[in-house]
């Protein structure tokens, strides 16, 4: 069902890719293991509908994927080798999950939307009374225009006749790119964390609901900029909310041992990296050092961090890493000339006919 796309379908994840993953010659972004010039290697294909994890492991754990057992090992251990799949698996819906994304596989149409607009109403609605921020939030305009743009994008997909089903994605398409320019401005403009994370929601999904209509719209290499150019607008915002927010010109202070679980020496490397658009990776710590003296340690022990800011910054984290993969994955739909509605029915058909857990779709 999918050869013609140059596609092969397996049930596991084979070695090699295993290995890569653990070594750091292949990487994982929302599903879509790339190699170190970004071509996609494999899909992951799970339900959309699959469970999502509470905890969410550290950065580092993709980076020393086999825990501890010897990579000359995998090619001959059946056990490691599972043992290790399950953690690409489980690592893969929990980054996805904390990301507010999912796996690019199952990312299209009304269902994905729909939920992720519940999720965020679900969140606000438990800290509504809080801030009447969040109740103008709820009940704005444009909460209701997301909505009817979701809707219209349904409808499209149910649609018999070709002209109707155009002109709701035509409208479809004008309205989540209107919201999508309100919500960038709101989240370029929005300090408070509560409301960041809101107008960020929104932003990121009216941003794929464009993606989305334009690729339906028979548009794929429009779809593919459009996704990259929303994925760097974004990341010039993300950076600066984190750096603002979390590092404040002072991240030596995240050396303090209150941080160790929530931000590990691995996440606080890649959260600098992101931040200052650089790849130093751990010279990070001995620049950190060169600044750590007593006074800083006094006055690390009166400041600190919220923990809402210190999730915040890994959630934009993970997502700067989700999105990498959309990116790639759209740029791939566009040159097998595929819209991602019509990609995303097949691989779910492919994987019920198969009854499999996952599906991991590796390029020839």
């Amino acid at each position: 069902m999918l050869a013609d796309l140059g596609l092969n379908v397996a049930r596991s994840i084979p070695v090699d890719q295993v290995i890569g993953l653990a070594t750091g010659n292949l990487t994982l972004h929302g599903g879509v293991i790339r190699d170190t010039t970004g071509r996609i290697v494999s899909h992951l294909a799970m339900p959309a509908s699959a469970g999502l994890l509470n905890a969410v492991p550290g950065f580092g754990v993709i980076g020393s994927i086999v825990n501890g057992i010897q990579l000359q090992a995998l090619s001959s251990n059946v056990a490691a080798v599972k043992a290790a799949t399950e953690q690409i698996l489980n690592y893969s819906m929990a980054a996805t999950a904390l990301s507010g994304l999912g796996l690019v596989t199952s990312v299209t149409g009304f269902t994905f939307l729909a939920s992720r607009l519940r999720r965020i109403d679900q969140k606000l609605n438990a800290i509504e009374k809080q801030t009447k921020a969040i109740k103008r939030f709820l009940q704005s305009s444009q909460r209701a225009k997301l909505q009817a743009a979701i809707e219209h994008l349904h409808l499209s997909q149910r649609a018999t006749d070709e002209a109707m089903r155009r002109d709701l994605l035509l409208q479809s398409k004008q309205s989540f790119t209107t919201l999508a320019y309100h919500y960038r401005s709101q989240f370029d403009e929005i300090e408070d964390i509560v409301e960041l994370n809101a107008s960020e929601d929104c932003y990121m999904l009216a941003c794929l609901g464009s993606v989305m209509a334009t690729s339906d719209l028979g548009m794929g290499d429009a779809a593919r900029d459009e996704m990259e150019k929303h994925r760097q607008e974004w990341r010039v915002l993300a950076r600066r909310h984190c750096g603002k927010l979390l590092l404040q010109d002072d991240p030596v202070h995240l050396l303090d041992m209150r941080y160790v679980q929530s931000l590990p020496a691995a996440n606080l490397i890649r959260l600098l990296d992101f931040v200052n658009g650089t790849q130093r990776g751990v010279q990070w710590i001995d620049e950190l050092r060169k600044t750590l003296d007593k006074t800083t340690l006094v006055r690390s022990t009166f400041s600190g961090r919220d923990s809402s800011v210190v999730d915040y910054a890994n959630k934009l984290l993970v997502k700067d890493e989700v999105l990498q993969g959309f990116s790639a994955h759209m740029g791939f739909l566009a040159e097998k000339k595929i819209s991602i509605s019509h990609f995303s029915s097949k691989v779910e058909k492919l994987r019920e006919l198969e009854g499999a857990k996952f599906l991991l779709l590796s390029h020839a």
